[in-house]
């Protein structure tokens, strides 16, 4: 009876071990299948790839375990002829499931995508089954144990990495490599990538070397084998940095080896910007800052902050795995930023470093990782968003259509399904919102806990509502442009083939610089009609022009420009499209055009730059054609010339923007409007403020001063005053406090 009962469970294993594959092989169809109804892995692309590399890596270690488990004498050839079927299946399910996808769903070119399935998807099907033929070699009985301990433990060593070094990318044998965050589009298959997957297979032909000789050995032989294994690859994972598959603190101190140290800061700079001379303003930007957010705070900190501002994204990248995205790590104390736009995203990184004195989580930040909390906050805290209050910005989205429920903003992870500028602006509203009515003190219990009744006795949806009663409230002078030009975004996942159309941007953008206008504008067309991306129009555009074919870039502008009506960028290429006409000598459509830019005034930079064309076309249309194709230093002469006779205040911010490095002329200039500037509408103030602005950028902090006072002598009492009111608060800073701070600098 007992063997009878013992042959009948032999007879149940074995069936579930030729069913096994089929188990396998129909999760992974289904898990592909509900990939294509997801924005970002519908096509054969990155996403699909390393989701896929994951499935692989673990279908092709459970398949492999279960068949030698069995029979572990197997050799290599009759295990690949055995399972060739699975083998089969398992690659190329994923990838015609992909394929068709992509076909239906998309114009998305996929030879990217190929070379991602090819590079990270496959070798992790194979790298996979290996390891769980070591797995078994090493113990039979406890293979499967000891393969879900190596994945994980593969898997934790990325965190770890991401945990202590500065990089936010990971290269890993699993899914191959990430990125980071998915902002940065520009995604391909390179050489740093092809690399590690020669240093994979290399380790793995190793690991399966290595399972074919502890077959039937000693336990000590077997543990004395995996000991040396675990040694290399602890060896390999040390020198990932100076392979560059990886970026610790020694990597990124080598790359911006010049230091600015202050009283809270060390501020460190690649060599290029050595002698720039904004760094000491740049040090004291960081004190005022940090000063304002402690007691925004009400925070006593008192610990160095490391600030690493690259000299460009590119380099960015490749240190840190994002080149758009500025980011901070709390539990590091570690900022990360480009310096050609620090100053905008200084504040809200710094927000992140002090609000980790009371964050929870081993990451110092909300509890959860609730990016709704983690941002809100820092919006709330910086209050200001390109110059107007975080409140002004929410008012105008909810009031132009560009509405997110609260209670579904800071639900899990939905911040990243809007466009970054509305997840910012609501949640910085609301949580500013509940600072100013509860006090910041409960704010900070609230990013330490997320639980709304506890701290203030209701829960999301009752706080949600009263919010949205504030904001009803709140007056605003509404412009539905301007509205649009913030909010008309889309994010990343509702973009047509988003990776492939900024790669393919990125070659033709080459290929313009390199002056081969004619490849540059094939690539930029081909990209264009899969992608109806800006960047490629704008680029058609471009190469038409270079070429002097401006009669041919208006047709194409004026065809396409109506895919962009809702877009954030219809403005800057109505304009471009205007400029355009004038080259064509057709003087009567353009000026409509900029007539009716000036009437939806989106903002004032397009205002101004509208009204010097104006200026420069009373003297004829060739002259404003001329000054269309002058370098930057002649059309600051241009400009300065236009002033000469009584000052054009529209004209003073981008006479400022043009004189970055060459200040020649404009210095006299602001000479002779300390003396008679007078401020009676916005764009006078507006003028002014922009003078406060370069004056303290130069440390001349009694002509920062003035015009910062002078600024705010046109008063109309609503959201416009704010950025005023900040920068004569920044000036008086600087003023008062400049020669207490102690810089100094090394290398």
């Amino acid at each position: 009876m007992f063997q009878q009962r013992n042959f009948n469970l032999r007879i149940t294993l074995e069936e579930f071990h030729s069913n096994i594959s089929k188990i396998l092989i129909f999760f992974l169809v289904i898990i592909n299948l509900l990939l294509t109804f997801l924005p970002l892995t519908k096509t054969l692309g990155y996403e699909f790839s390393v989701i896929n590399g994951i499935l692989l890596f673990i279908i092709g270690g459970l398949q492999t375990i279960i068949v030698q488990r069995k029979d572990f004498e197997i050799g290599v050839i009759d295990l690949f002829l055995k399972n060739k079927l699975f083998i089969s299946f398992s690659i190329i399910i994923p990838f015609l499931i992909g394929f068709l996808s992509s076909v239906l769903n998309s114009n998305c070119p996929i030879k990217d995508g190929v070379l991602f399935y090819l590079v990270i998807s496959i070798p992790s099907f194979f790298f996979g089954g290996i390891l769980g033929n070591f797995c078994t070699a090493l113990s039979r009985k406890y293979s499967f144990y000891f393969f879900l301990i190596i994945s994980f433990g593969l898997i934790i060593s990325s965190l770890i990495e991401f945990y202590f070094n500065p990089q936010i990318y990971f290269y890993n044998p699993v899914f191959g490599y990430f990125p980071g965050t998915i902002y940065d589009e520009d995604l391909t298959v390179d050489r740093i990538l092809i690399a590690y997957r020669i240093f994979n297979i290399a380790f793995f032909s190793l690991l399966f070397y290595a399972s074919r000789m502890i077959i039937n050995n000693s336990k000590i032989k077997k543990a004395l084998i995996a000991l040396t294994l675990l040694l290399l690859s602890l060896s390999f994972w040390i020198m990932k940095p100076k392979l560059l598959f990886a970026t610790d603190k020694n990597r990124i101190d080598k790359e911006l080896a010049f230091t600015i140290a202050t009283d809270n800061f060390h501020i460190h700079l690649p060599d290029s910007l050595i002698g720039v001379k904004e760094n000491r303003y740049n040090a004291l930007l960081h004190e005022y800052y940090l000063d304002q957010i402690k007691i925004q705070l009400k925070s006593s900190f008192s610990y160095k902050i490391d600030s690493y501002l690259f000299a460009g994204k590119e380099n960015k990248r490749e240190l840190m795995g994002s080149g758009n995205a500025d980011i901070a790590k709390p539990w590091l104390r570690h900022i990360y930023l480009n310096y050609y736009n620090y100053g905008a995203t200084l504040e809200h990184e710094l927000i992140h470093i002090l609000a980790g004195e009371f964050g929870s989580t081993l990451f110092k930040v909300s509890a959860d990782l609730n990016p709704a909390m983690i941002e809100g906050l820092a919006m709330s805290i910086e209050d200001n968003y390109d110059d107007y209050p975080v409140h002004y910005m929410a008012k105008l989205a909810y009031k132009a259509g560009y509405k997110f429920p609260i209670e579904k903003l800071f639900s899990g992870f939905n911040f990243f399904s809007q466009t970054s500028s509305i997840s910012y602006i609501y949640a910085g509203s609301f949580l500013k919102y509940l600072k100013d009515k509860y006090s910041i003190q409960k704010i900070k219990y609230l990013y330490e806990e997320n639980d709304f009744p506890k701290i203030y006795g209701k829960n999301l949806n009752e706080l949600a509502k009263d919010y949205e009663l504030f904001l009803e409230n709140y007056n605003i002078e509404f412009n539905k442009n301007e509205a649009q030009l913030y909010f008309g975004g889309v994010t990343i996942f509702k973009k047509y083939c988003p990776r492939m159309a900024a790669s393919d941007v990125k070659k033709a953008g080459v290929l313009f610089k390199t002056k081969k206008y004619s490849e540059a504008l094939d690539l930029f067309k081909n990209v264009y009609n899969y992608s109806n991306s800006y960047q490629s129009l704008l680029g058609v555009v471009s190469s038409y022009s270079i070429g002097k074919k401006y009669g041919t870039a208006a047709e194409f502008l004026s065809n396409q420009i109506v895919n962009f009506r809702s877009s954030q960028f219809y403005y800057n290429l109505e304009l471009i499209l205007a400029d355009l006409l004038i080259q064509t000598n057709q003087s009567v459509k353009a000026i409509s055009l900029y007539d009716s830019l000036l009437i939806q005034n989106p903002h004032i930079d397009f205002t101004n730059e509208i009204l010097i064309r104006k200026f420069i076309l009373e003297e004829g249309i060739d002259s404003l054609k001329n000054y269309f194709s002058y370098n930057r230093k002649r059309k600051l002469q241009k400009i300065l010339s236009l002033n000469t006779k009584g000052i054009k205040y529209f004209s003073i911010p981008y006479l400022i923007n043009l004189s970055d490095n060459d200040n020649s002329g404009l210095d006299n200039l602001i000479t002779e409007l300390k003396r008679s500037i007078v401020v009676q509408n916005f764009s006078s103030s507006y003028a002014a403020l922009e003078i406060s602005k370069y004056a303290l950028k130069n440390l001349d902090f009694e002509t920062a001063q003035y015009f910062a006072v002078r600024s705010l002598d046109f008063r109309k009492g609503d959201n416009r005053d704010h950025m005023f009111i900040e920068n004569l608060r920044m000036v008086n800073w600087f003023k008062n406090n400049h020669s207490e701070i102690k810089i100094t600098y090394s290398k």
